[in-house]
C-alpha cells in the first residue's frame, strides 16, 4: 500500500471511529455493558403455581405470599395457598406454615410487626382469611357475600378494612371488640381500601370514579371525590390519612381536608400502580415508565423510560427509596435522588399477580419482597453486584456497528480504486 493510500484510509478511520464516538456520547450509548445487578436474598419455589400476592411487615421480619393454579374456566377453582416466612435470621428462608383453600388468594396486608394479617380471597371466593403468625388456622374467615377486591389493616393489627366489590360498600373489622363489623357504602363496584396506621381514616375507591374519604367512627363519609375517570383501580394513603393518592388514566392528589385535588397529573396513560411513602411526602406512579414525585408539586422530580409498562411500584417510609416491577420481569431499586437504578434483577417471568399485589419493601428500604411467575423472591437493598465490563466505556452492540461501517467503506473505496485502474488501462489500450 502506498503512503498516500494509507494516510486515506488511516484518516477515513479517524473520521469515522471520531463520528461514531460521538454519536454514542450525545445518545448515552458510551457506558459500560451491563447494569448494576443483585442476587435475591433467597428465593421460594411454588411448584406449578402462579404468584398472586405478596406482603412484609414493616420491620422485615415476616413475609407472605400467596400462589394458585391458572383458571380458564369459571367452573374450575384454582385451589389458592398462603405460605408464611420468618425473617428473623435474614439469611436464611424459614418456612413458618402454609394454608390452602379451594378457591384463591388475590390480595393481602400484613400488620408492621407481623403479628396478624389479612388475606382476601380471590375473585372465586366471598371470604376474608384472618390469621395470628404462630397459627395457620384462621383466627377468623368472614364472609362478605360478594367478591372481594382488596384488604387493609392497621399499624397494631386490630382493625382490618375489606373492599367489597359487587356489595357496593367496605366492610371494617375490629378484633379489638370482638371482631365487631362496620359498613361503608360507597356508589360502585368497591375496587380498593386504604387505612390510616391508627385505623382512625379510610379511603375507599370505585369502578364509578369515585374516592370516598371517611373517618372510621362513623359510616357516613367526610367527603367524596367524582372525577371524570371510569374507575379509581389504584390507591394510597398517607399513614397519618392526611394524604390520599388515586388513579386510572390521571392522578390526583387529596388531602383528608376537601375533596378538591391539590393538584392532577395528566400526562400519562394508563396507571398501573400508586404508592404514596408513609410520611406523605413522596409518590411513585407506574405507567409507561416510572414518575417520582414530590408531594408538593404536579411536576415530576423524574422520570424511567423501559421497554415496556411498569406494573407495581413501592416507596419506603420516607421515600428515599423506590422499587418498581416491569412487564418484563425486571426488578429495579432507585435512590430518590436519581432516576438510574441503583440495581436491577430479571425474575423467573411475567409477574402474574392481579393488580399491584406483586411487590412490596420494608419500611427501612431495606428488604423487598417481589412476586415472580413461579417463584417469591427476597432481596437485600444493599447487596450489589459491579457492573459486568466487556470494552470499557462501550457496548459491543455499537463497536461491532463502526467496523461494519468501516469495512463497507473499505470495499466502495478498493471497489472506486479497482474502476479507476480499469478505466485508465482502457485509455492506454
Amino acid at each position: 500500500m502506498s503512503s498516500r493510500r494509507f494516510k486515506i484510509t488511516f484518516l477515513t478511520f479517524l473520521l469515522i471511529f471520531t463520528i461514531g464516538n460521538t454519536f454514542f456520547i450525545n445518545y448515552g450509548f458510551a457506558f459500560v455493558y451491563s447494569y448494576q445487578s443483585t442476587i435475591p436474598v433467597w428465593s421460594h419455589s411454588t411448584g406449578n403455581q402462579f404468584m398472586s400476592a405478596v406482603a412484609i411487615s414493616s420491620d422485615g421480619k415476616y413475609i407472605i405470599g400467596s400462589c394458585e393454579d391458572s383458571v380458564s374456566h369459571i367452573e374450575m377453582r384454582p385451589h389458592g395457598k398462603l405460605f408464611l416466612f420468618n425473617n428473623s435470621d435474614h439469611n436464611k428462608k424459614n418456612l413458618l406454615w402454609n394454608y390452602s383453600i379451594l378457591n384463591g388468594f388475590n390480595s393481602l396486608a400484613i400488620s408492621k410487626n407481623g403479628s396478624n394479617f389479612i388475606a382476601g380471597g380471590g375473585f372465586f371466593s366471598e371470604k376474608s382469611y384472618i390469621f395470628k403468625n404462630y397459627n395457620k388456622t384462621p383466627e377468623m374467615i368472614y364472609n362478605i357475600n360478594g367478591k372481594n377486591y382488596d384488604v387493609e389493616l392497621s399499624e397494631d393489627g386490630n382493625i382490618f378494612a375489606i373492599a367489597a366489590g359487587d356489595q357496593y360498600k367496605a366492610f371494617m373489622l375490629n378484633d379489638t371488640n370482638s371482631f365487631s363489623v362496620s359498613q361503608f357504602p360507597v356508589s360502585g363496584l368497591a375496587l380498593r381500601v386504604a387505612l390510616s396506621t391508627n385505623g382512625r381514616y379510610m379511603a375507599v375507591t370505585d369502578k364509578r370514579g369515585s374516592l370516598f374519604y371517611f373517618k372510621t367512627s362513623k359510616t357516613t363519609p367526610e367527603w367524596i371525590f367524582d372525577s371524570p375517570e371510569d374507575s379509581f383501580a389504584y390507591l394510597s394513603m398517607s399513614s397519618d390519612g392526611k394524604y390520599i393518592v388515586v388513579g386510572n388514566d390521571n392522578v390526583y392528589l387529596l388531602t383528608e381536608n376537601n375533596s378538591i385535588p391539590e393538584w392532577i397529573f395528566e400526562e400519562l396513560g394508563l396507571v398501573n400502580s400508586i404508592k404514596i411513602s408513609e410520611n406523605g411526602k413522596y409518590l411513585a406512579v407506574g405507567s409507561d415508565k416510572i414518575y417520582f414525585f414530590g408531594c408538593n408539586s404536579s411536576i415530576p422530580e423524574w422520570t424511567y423510560s423501559i421497554n415496556g409498562e411498569i406494573e407495581a411500584v413501592d416507596l419506603s417510609n420516607d421515600g428515599d427509596f423506590i422499587i418498581a416491577l416491569d412487564t418484563n420481569s425486571w426488578l429495579y431499586l432507585f435512590n430518590r435522588t436519581s432516576s438510574k437504578p441503583i440495581w436491577r434483577y430479571r425474575l423467573d417471568g411475567y409477574p402474574t399477580a392481579s393488580y399491584d399485589y406483586s411487590l412490596e419493601i420494608s419500611s427501612d428500604g431495606k428488604y423487598i419482597v417481589a412476586g415472580g411467575r413461579h417463584y417469591l423472591y427476597l432481596f437485600d437493598r444493599d447487596i450489589v453486584i459491579p457492573p459486568k465490563l466487556i470494552i470499557s466505556g462501550y457496548s459491543l452492540f455499537h463497536i461491532l456497528g463502526v467496523i461494519i461501517i468501516l469495512v463497507i467503506i473499505s470495499i466502495m473505496i478498493l471497489f472506486i480504486k479497482i474502476h479507476k485502474i480499469s478505466n485508465k488501462n482502457k485509455r492506454f489500450n
